[in-house]
């Protein structure tokens, strides 16, 4: 979720040894005689404004380097241009060579820059409409198909843009993605590297005044984060701002990975570290502490209701977030009435488990789950991190059974304060898949399969890691859509169950349908969040009762949408499945029909539907 991109900058440290103690080495005071320890201060260098240049000139330089050039020139040339404007993608992907150094910078989030982003894609649809589609290949007309869709979306996207909070909790606002992208996407294996790391962290200040100015902006648009959770980023923001500078996520990550690196010897790590411990004083921990004061001021302005219903054109952004999300054309009220039907089916299937362990038939879901968590037993913090990694070994020895290739990226368990999500690895290897899971407190066993089946294998890392190997264009295993990777990381739940993976374990697949109970229900709560005008605690308790614990309702109402791509996305997958079984009937193989599914990358599924259409038809001819 890191977006935006950056702009040149000339930005040049000097590094100077800092003395951090008074004390020698054996831990004792100085004698009265012995002269005080000369402390050079580490000046860092003001950060300039950013410079996004002419526009016009842009755009022109632009349509005369891609006109006339051959379609598939053409998708490599447009991604390549969008992607030198992204310089964080490009170091979270290993691309350290794909820019200079010296003139790197963080992306610049500010609405100019975005709207010039906007002017470029239109100019990309136009000249890729320009294309005539009678001429290209089957594949060269997948690529438009898909691209077209992807470029009509960011479009849209950056005309809705004034329907963002922009300092919101977690990584779904920019001082969250700001820190993930420091201590988790940012992977440096030299000097050189950590020196690039450094001199973009003393570009927070900068950031995250630009954050401040998409505040005061949005409120006079009239949008402004409800009181409920800007409590919360506020105060995300305030913890960060009020923590010691060797105790805060950035010393910390930066001073692990340098630790770990045998490219850097002792004296320039003493460096590093000194450099890095003045950039957090002098720049990170005023950003945040600016950025808490401005937050503080506009909770007493903050909105009461949470719904994006609430805000003067807010229905239309949240029909076309739900249009973005499912890849299709249902109404808010379909959705909804979508999810009450999931559920009436989830709660069925539970209802056969519970029995089968002589559970009470009536009482609450809550007390239902509260007993399979104490029989399922509860594991340990420090037990949580092997048992995912066992758990995630044992699905590597059935994917065989299922499906033809594999990826050949390692997917690792990284353990800590905070978890339950993916992230992909590098291009260059330097970084493997990782699943952070949250290692700091005990937890029932419940859950814990699903979760891993989710984020690592058959789900996520399976998927997103076997899109980055497969031979098409790099554009094309770039090119993300929610719909489909959230639609098959919860197919892979699905598929764990019916490999019978779960055949000598009723309390995990208890902990299955708990979770699909929530995708299901995070329909019925998106859109009475943002359509029917729900109350956060009205969505909570139909969380609670339908789910068995509360839900992530300050999640949904900050990112309009999204919950609906997952369920949607697997009845979607799973739809086309069972179409591919009656019309093949003895022909059809999982393993098949998986390689069809994944073999494109990430698609939109209306694209998927044409895919396994195609798919369909092909071995049927070919066995005619």
């Amino acid at each position: 979720m890191v977006n935006g991109v950056a702009m040149k900058r000339i930005f040049i440290i000097g590094f100077f040894l800092l003395s951090l103690s008074a004390c020698g080495g054996g831990g004792g005071a100085p004698t009265i005689n012995e002269p005080a320890p000369i402390v050079t201060p580490i000046i860092l260098l003001d950060v300039s404004d950013y410079e996004i240049g002419n526009t016009d000139a842009l755009l022109n330089q632009t349509s005369s380097d891609l006109e006339g050039l051959p379609i598939d020139d053409f998708f490599e040339q447009a991604f390549q241009l969008m992607q030198n404007r992204n310089v964080e993608g490009l170091i979270s992907d290993g691309n350290f060579n794909a820019f200079a150094n010296e003139t790197a910078q963080l992306n610049n989030i500010s609405d100019d820059f975005a709207g010039q982003n906007e002017q470029l894609y239109h100019l990309l649809l136009n000249q890729l409409e320009s294309y005539s589609i009678d001429s290209l290949t089957a594949a060269q007309k997948l690529s438009y198909d898909i691209v077209l869709e992807d470029l009509q979306f960011k479009i849209q996207w950056l005309e809705y843009r004034k329907f963002e909070y922009p300092a919101t909790y977690g990584f779904f606002g920019w001082p969250g993605a700001t820190e993930i992208f420091f201590n988790q996407a940012f992977t440096f294996t030299n000097k050189e590297q950590a020196q690039l790391y450094l001199n973009l962290l003393n570009q927070v200040g900068r950031r995250f005044e630009q954050i401040g100015e998409l505040l005061a902006i949005r409120k006079a648009q009239g949008i402004i984060e409800p009181a409920v959770t800007l409590r919360t980023s506020q105060q995300d923001v305030a913890n960060m701002a009020n923590t010691r500078a060797t105790s805060t996520s950035y010393y910390l990550a930066f001073d692990a990975q340098i630790t770990a690196l045998s490219t850097i010897n002792a004296s320039d790590k003493a460096e590093l570290r000194n450099l890095l411990l003045a950039t957090i004083e002098q720049r990170v921990l005023p950003a945040y502490t600016i950025l808490s004061e401005q937050m503080e001021l506009l909770l007493a302005q903050a909105p009461t209701d949470i719904g994006f219903g609430q805000f003067t054109g807010g229905k239309d952004f949240y029909n076309f977030t739900l249009k973005y999300y499912t890849s299709g054309n249902l109404t808010a009220d379909q959705i909804h009435q979508l999810g009450l039907t999931e559920l009436a089916r989830i709660h069925n299937e539970m209802k056969v488990l519970f029995n089968q362990l002589g559970y009470p038939e009536v009482e609450s879901l809550a007390s239902s789950y509260a007993r399979v968590n104490n029989d399922a037993g509860i594991i340990s913090a420090n037990d949580k991190k092997a048992l995912y990694e066992t758990i995630i070994a044992q699905a590597y020895l059935e994917l065989p059974k299922l499906f033809e290739v594999l990826p050949q990226q390692q997917v690792i368990v990284v353990g800590g304060e905070s978890g339950g999500y993916y992230i992909a690895g590098s291009d260059d290897g330097s970084r493997p898949g990782a699943f952070y899971a949250n290692t700091s407190r005990n937890e029932a066993y419940t859950t814990m399969p699903t979760l891993a089946y989710h984020e690592a294998v058959p789900g996520h890392h399976l998927q997103i890691a076997l899109a980055n190997e497969l031979n098409i264009p790099l554009y094309r295993r770039k090119i993300h859509f929610t719909s489909f990777i959230e639609g098959w990381a919860l197919y892979a739940e699905r598929l764990a169950k019916e490999s019978m993976w779960y055949v000598n374990d009723v309390y995990g697949d208890l902990g299955r349908l708990q979770f699909e109970a929530m995708r299901a229900a995070r329909l019925v709560v998106d859109t009475g969040i943002h359509s029917k005008a729900w109350s956060f605690d009205q969505a909570n308790q139909f969380h609670q009762t339908n789910v068995g614990f509360p839900g992530s309702i300050a999640r949904y109402s900050v990112l309009p949408g999204q919950a609906t791509a997952y369920m949607t996305g697997m009845l979607k997958i799973l739809s086309l499945r069972q179409s591919a079984k009656e019309q093949l009937g003895d022909l059809f193989d999982i393993k098949e029909f998986h390689s069809a599914v994944l073999g494109d990358g990430g698609v939109p599924l209306n694209i998927l539907q044409t895919i396994i259409d195609d798919y369909i038809a092909k071995k049927l001819t070919e066995n005619n």
